[in-house]
């Protein structure tokens, strides 16, 4: 179906135009900000009126750079506009996140534990949420959502309306609308996302990609999974899916215990590699002991390395001619030390794996979120959706609730 637009659908675009505009590239000016939007000087001062108002924006005077004339007036993103929450979901651990307008993360807690029943993640989820709120000393109106972060593959709801917890990865779950029971205890705003596309959308929001259009995001938990960033947006694919690269199929692999075919992800499943390394007499139980045995250069863990390296060279080259992209990160839950190893081996290897004829190349790059970037991925959602110049808020039947006077689409994903 096609649908059109009307004045009210079209300012808060503008609106989101003018904030994404002053996000990237503030402090600005109105003029600077009317040159890079091509919106008129009129235009633009209402916009910035109502995103001052709103809270939104901070003005400030600039220091006279010695020409005519009185200063003029920087306008910069308020940290305190809005908050968002995200928590980073599996099935050994739950750790969440507030973060402020510009990605700042205010609060952080995280809890160790071993498979919850659905009943009792939500509770701690919900618990989680109020302890980060309380915490964090800000007014619940402003947090504008949560997004919660679990690994793929995603599935879709029964009834289409959003994603549900993936069985194979949650023993003793089916079909569960975490997202919705959330929604319902909270009132707020609940996105539930694969936490590689989640980590993804952090990068692109905060992080190094800000200014890189289209990315791939090598993620690097529980098992090694990917999101793609097309032209500044994420592409999820039909069935939310796109980008799984771990699933890819891999000869010389053995069947994992549930009996599915070789695929690359299951040299990166860390319960295998623990027990592995357990085996050889190390001591594997973290991710902080896998970072610890990168540093003594354990013998068992740079075999492990090796063989990992060798499994990214492949995906790396699949992504790149398959995608095309400006830019591949290396990120996820395991250390910055681990993941900058992969990253440089990658790099000194995949050049001569190359044809002759390629013309260029993406650069590879750290995921600059760290540890957190799970949860710092899914925190970005809720405000990714609130203020995100997405083409979708253009479109009538949006749902929208208010936050500060402006319009937030509700629901849940």
């Amino acid at each position: 179906m096609l649908t059109g637009s009307n004045l009210v659908h079209t300012r808060q675009y503008n609106l989101r135009i003018v904030h994404e505009v002053i996000r990237l590239y503030g402090p600005l000016s109105r003029a600077e900000i009317a040159r890079h939007t091509e919106l008129t000087g009129q235009t633009v001062s209402n916009l910035v009126k109502d995103l001052v108002a709103h809270g939104l924006v901070h003005e400030h005077e600039r220091r006279h750079d010695g020409g005519r004339g009185a200063p003029s007036t920087a306008l910069s993103l308020n940290p305190d506009g809005c908050y968002s929450i995200g928590l980073d979901f599996s099935r050994d651990h739950l750790s969440g996140v507030l973060v402020d307008l510009t990605g700042v993360v205010r609060q952080r807690v995280s809890l160790d534990f071993d498979a919850p029943s659905p009943e009792e993640a939500l509770d701690l989820m919900v618990d989680m949420v109020q302890t980060l709120i309380a915490r964090g000393g800000c007014a619940r109106e402003r947090v504008c959502g949560v997004g919660i972060g679990i690994p793929g593959p995603m599935r879709h709801a029964e009834d289409g309306a959003g994603y549900v917890v993936n069985p194979k990865a949650f023993p003793g779950w089916h079909m569960v609308p975490l997202a919705d029971w959330l929604r319902r205890r909270l009132d707020m705003p609940v996105i539930l996302e694969n936490n590689a596309t989640a980590a993804a959308v952090g990068e692109r929001w905060y992080g190094a990609g800000q200014h890189i259009g289209t990315f791939f995001y090598l993620f690097l938990g529980t098992g090694l999974g990917g999101a793609l960033i097309m032209n500044g947006r994420p592409y999820v694919g039909v069935s939310g899916n796109a980008g799984e690269v771990g699933y890819l199929p891999m000869a010389g692999l053995e069947r994992d215990p549930d009996n599915d075919p070789p695929h690359v992800g299951l040299h990166f499943n860390l319960p295998r590699l623990y027990e592995s390394l357990r085996a050889s007499g190390a001591e594997a139980h973290t991710i902080d002991d896998l970072d610890r045995l990168v540093a003594e250069e354990h013998p068992a863990m740079a075999a492990w390395i090796d063989q990992a390296v060798e499994h990214l060279v492949d995906v790396v080259l699949a992504v790149e001619y398959i995608v095309d992209p400006e830019a591949i990160f290396f990120g996820g839950r395991l250390s910055d030390r681990l993941l900058e190893v992969f990253r440089q081996r990658v790099a000194r290897q995949i050049p001569g794996r190359r044809i002759g004829e390629k013309e260029s190349t993406p650069r590879l790059l750290l995921g600059t979120a760290g540890g957190d970037a799970p949860a710092l991925g899914v925190a970005t959602l809720p405000i990714y959706e609130f203020l995100s110049p997405a083409p979708q808020v253009l479109l009538k039947q949006r749902k929208q609730r208010p936050l500060g006077g402006l319009l937030l689409r509700s629901g849940s994903r």
